[in-house]
């Protein structure tokens, strides 16, 4: 018979008294888990792991969604075995998140080759289609849709010298929420294209672009229509493309009482354009002109390659390019741009503000040389690219309207057909969109920058290297192994 030890009796209790500890400790942490899971679950509280936020939609979508009144369904079509692709699960996470922030926002994923007949009611005529990994965006109480291609949400690079192309930014949140707000619009916003004086009119690339930030592209000939009067509502706005001929003077007066009743009027400027007495005249009212000739930067970091292809300094104080300013995906090129000139001698209700302009060093040649320095007779610097021009007026209706007019010295940089046409740039089309965003009084300014989804390597000094080798390969290990040191020793004497 063994002998009853006190010592061993008292060990056992404490062992069994660690022991129920730590089962106990256990099971807490494992119900807690459970509860963190359920809870996570049906909060759809989701964590944004990736270095751009790239499931994260931004402010201008939150607050799109928040003033959403109609139940809005997205359908994303996706071929059996398709939703695992890599670009597919980036747009399902993306339209997940829209639909965890809002409940009037619903995501459906449709196999269009098992139901091509819902597919069908969406496409716009016989010829067209809808690839794999589009997206349909219905406001079901209205019946309004817009389809958004794949090719619509992700920005590729070519590379000429093995033919490829590489996937470098992620665009689906502007395309989306664009595509939210015009389903959601009563009225949808018109440009009308000037025509009849040699203008350069848009092409299908920036056609094609624009027809997804909510507006619908017409032409407008005052004569041949036999147009003497045009409403000044807030969905109207006339494109005036780099005119090589003038307006009549019936046109004239056409265009004045559509401006002076609330009207919106983009004028863009060539390097060459010419004199225009009654188009002058017009903007002259608002206190603008041009200048034209041939205008060079010689501050090498607000130039691309060459002095006459000008990044303008875009303006943090201006409503229209405060978001653009500084954005690095949104990078704008004008080349030979003409200067935008504005006057004193205009009414006091008339505001003026600049928002593109080029640095102090940029020069305008005043004569036919092309020498890149300053010579006599040249101008200096800093000119204006972009200049907005707002009146409060008092409409034909009885209400206050506002009078917005943008002159702006470069047409090339939109023509990807143009002589320089390599030079356009995506950033170009968007200050074109936020241009035509602010111009209307009653349209939803939307500027959402697309994120970058290129690798980016970490580059770090050669004492940051020193440092985190000491922290990471001698001290961690060190601490955890005196730790587990200290605690076996304690646990021996227990």
């Amino acid at each position: 018979m063994s002998k009853f030890s006190y010592r061993s009796s008292k060990g056992r209790k404490k062992s069994l008294k660690y022991g129920g500890y730590m089962t106990i400790t256990t099971m807490i942490l494992l119900v807690a888990l459970i509860l963190v899971n359920v809870l996570v679950s049906q909060l759809h509280l989701r964590v944004d792991m990736t270095a751009n936020d790239l499931y994260t939609p931004g402010d201008q979508t939150l607050e799109t969604l928040d003033k959403l009144e109609d139940n809005v369904t997205i359908y994303g079509l996706y071929n059996q075995g398709t939703e695992g692709n890599s670009t597919n699960i980036m747009v399902i996470k993306l339209m997940e998140a829209y639909a965890d922030l809002s409940s009037k926002v619903t995501f459906k994923k449709i196999d269009p080759l098992n139901d091509p007949a819902f597919v069908n009611q969406f496409l716009l005529d016989n010829s067209s289609s809808l690839d794999n990994g589009s997206l349909i965006v219905v406001n079901e109480t209205t019946g309004k849709f817009r389809t958004i291609p794949i090719s619509n949400m992700f920005v590729d690079t070519g590379d000429s010298t093995n033919l490829t192309r590489q996937i470098t930014g992620f665009t689906a949140e502007e395309s989306v929420t664009s595509a939210i707000q015009y389903v959601c619009l009563d009225r949808t916003p018109v440009l009308y294209q000037l025509e009849g004086h040699s203008e350069t009119p848009l092409r299908d690339e920036f056609l094609n672009y624009f027809s997804y930030t909510n507006y619908e592209v017409k032409s407008m000939n005052l004569v041949n229509e036999n147009i003497t009067e045009i409403p000044g509502d807030a969905y109207t706005v006339i494109l005036v493309n780099a005119p090589y001929q003038d307006i009549n003077d019936n046109e004239y007066e056409t265009l004045l009482n559509f401006l002076e009743d609330g009207g919106k009027m983009l004028f863009l400027v060539s390097y060459d354009t010419p004199d225009l007495p009654n188009f002058q005249k017009l903007l002259g009212r608002y206190g603008l002109g041009y200048q034209v000739g041939t205008m060079l930067e010689t501050d090498t970091s607000r130039y691309y390659q060459i002095p006459i292809v000008i990044n303008p300094i875009l303006s943090t104080d201006s409503e229209i390019t405060k978001y653009m300013a500084g954005d690095t995906n949104s990078y704008v090129l004008m080349p030979l741009p003409a200067a935008i000139t504005t006057s004193d001698n205009i009414s006091s209700r008339i505001k003026l503000t600049p928002f593109a302009t080029t640095s102090e060093g940029a020069i305008l040649k005043g004569g036919t040389n092309n020498a890149t320095v300053y010579e006599e007779g040249d101008f200096k610097g800093p000119f204006n690219l972009g200049v907005l021009a707002e009146e409060s007026v008092s409409k034909k209706d009885g209400t206050v309207g506002s009078t917005r007019v943008v002159a702006l010295g470069n047409s090339d940089f939109i023509d990807p057909q143009s002589g320089t046409g390599t030079l356009v740039r995506s950033g170009n089309y968007r200050l074109l969109t936020v241009i035509f965003d602010y111009l209307q009084d009653t349209s939803d300014s939307l500027y959402i920058s697309g994120k970058s989804i290129e690798a980016t390597n970490i580059t770090t000094t050669q004492a940051d290297f020193l440092l985190y080798g000491l922290l990471f390969v001698i001290l961690i290990p060190a601490a955890i192994i005196v730790t587990g040191i200290v605690i076996w020793a304690r646990r021996k004497h227990l």
